[in-house]
């Protein structure tokens, strides 16, 4: 099952370092990696295989990892009732102005190198099912779990 993971961290870079190593002891697959600096640390966002099973003792893990300041993470959604869209751009910026098109009032939250994360307000999903939601840079997710009391656009980093 495919999951993405939203981590911001300390400044330290040994802290990512040791998160990769978590990655790689659970025997996680990473299909896509993206990470940001921020004014006072680092944004990372994968999308990831798992088996269901291993994802709550993944998230209770990385929220107790020292330097971790905030995990989220999201399942798959094929239905239109997903909340966040992740987008695999690589270097056309088009591919995000058109889900900003078909979804108004969207919200960035992880922008970095062609990879983005986008907020769909509700109001938006409630339109017929949308033709980009098929297309292969576009995977739809719902939010699972996270540290974060308020939902805020604070992983934006750097774009590509």
């Amino acid at each position: 099952m495919q999951w993405l993971i939203t981590l911001e961290t300390e400044q330290d870079l040994i802290v990512t370092c040791r998160l990769m190593n978590v990655f790689r002891r659970k025997g996680l697959k990473i299909t896509t990696l993206a990470m940001a600096a921020r004014p006072h640390g680092f944004s990372m966002m994968a999308v990831l295989d798992s088996p269901e099973s291993a994802i709550d003792h993944l998230f209770n893990f990385l929220r107790r990892t020292e330097g971790v300041e905030r995990v989220s993470y999201y399942q798959h959604q094929t239905s239109a009732d997903a909340s966040f869209v992740f987008i695999d751009a690589d270097a056309d910026t088009s591919r995000v102005a058109e889900v900003l098109n078909t979804f108004p009032g969207s919200k960035l939250i992880f922008a970095s190198h062609g990879k983005y994360l986008l907020e769909v307000p509700a109001e938006s999903r409630r339109q017929p099912a949308v033709p980009t939601f098929g297309l292969p840079e576009f995977l739809p997710f719902t939010c699972v779990k996270s540290t974060r009391t308020v939902p805020s656009p604070v992983m934006a980093g750097a774009q590509a």
